[in-house]
């Protein structure tokens, strides 16, 4: 009989508007986690109270406070994650997942992610296609990505593969999904997106008030400091700039990655794993030029 014991880690900050509805959606899984650990981070709304009072009707659910305090940011929610996992690495399972709080999944979501992953040994990492939903619109950016990423807001990993590549990098400015992306692929595994299993992101935006310019600027300063190769970033930002708000922000992103280069601004990861994912983006170049 397959090994479904899973677990699933939520970082959360002020988040009571969509903690609740979470609880309810992780409630109604066909296969219910072993244990789901939501971690509070400094919230100073009553997101702790709300989990802590539905915690006291679930017992798989466990509420616990980030130690110490920090200023929100992509590094405290990798902290807060990796909290996460050391609070139930002394426990039994098979399978770790990572989902934000203002994520829905289908009931069935966990137990059709579990199948996947018993159907292919080699799939290290997987879960949905993230679809973001804005007023009446849903969009999918990450389309055509399947096969080497999968939205930091829904991973689910094989333990033996989250343990292999050591968790989430902790970078201030974000992409340590990516960074789990590749570290997966360096070490042999597979991963997949799923876009027969869809996860709605009801906060696209997230917590940033930044407007398109200042958004473009940090996502290409991002893309820089994970590695990215030039000539693929380019490409992706003029693929970019057919999305709203249109030109703008792929523009503002190569500005973003022109500024971090120059600055030569230091990466959090090895020359290794650059050389890595600069291998992988120039091969994706290539299919995509044979096509034409």
């Amino acid at each position: 009989m397959p090994d479904n014991s899973y677990v699933i880690i939520s970082a959360s900050r002020n988040e009571e508007a969509y903690v609740e509805g979470l609880i309810d959606c992780i409630a109604a899984q066909t296969i219910p986690p072993l244990r789901w650990v939501i971690v509070d981070d400094g919230s100073t709304d009553a997101t702790y109270a709300k989990s802590l009072r539905r915690a006291a009707a679930l017992d798989w659910l466990q509420v616990v406070k980030m130690p110490g305090g920090r200023p929100r940011s992509f590094a405290s929610q990798v902290y807060a994650a990796q909290h996460g996992a050391e609070v139930v690495r002394g426990l039994d399972f098979a399978f770790i997942g990572f989902l934000d709080a203002d994520i829905r999944v289908q009931p069935d979501y966990y137990e059709q992610l579990l199948a996947r992953f018993h159907a292919d040994p080699k799939l290290g990492l997987a879960g949905g296609i993230v679809v973001d939903q804005y007023a009446g619109r849903v969009e999918d950016i990450r389309k055509g990505s399947e096969d080497f990423h999968v939205a930091g807001g829904v991973q689910f990993f094989r333990r033996e593969c989250f343990e292999r590549i050591g968790g989430y990098v902790a970078i201030q400015g974000g992409g340590q999904d990516t960074i789990a992306d590749i570290m997966t692929l360096m070490h042999g595994w597979t991963l997949r997106a799923f876009p027969e299993l869809p996860a709605v992101h009801l906060r696209p935006e997230g917590f940033d008030r930044d407007n398109a310019f200042q958004r473009g600027l940090k996502w290409g300063r991002k893309f820089y400091l994970i590695g990215y190769h030039p000539l693929y970033y380019f490409f992706q930002s003029v693929r970019r700039s057919f999305r709203r708000p249109f030109l703008i922000s792929g523009l503002c992103q190569l500005w973003g990655y022109a500024v971090a280069c120059a600055r030569r601004e230091r990466r959090p990861v090895s020359v290794e794993f650059v050389q890595f994912l600069r291998r992988l983006q120039l091969r994706r170049l290539r299919k995509v030029c044979l096509r034409f």
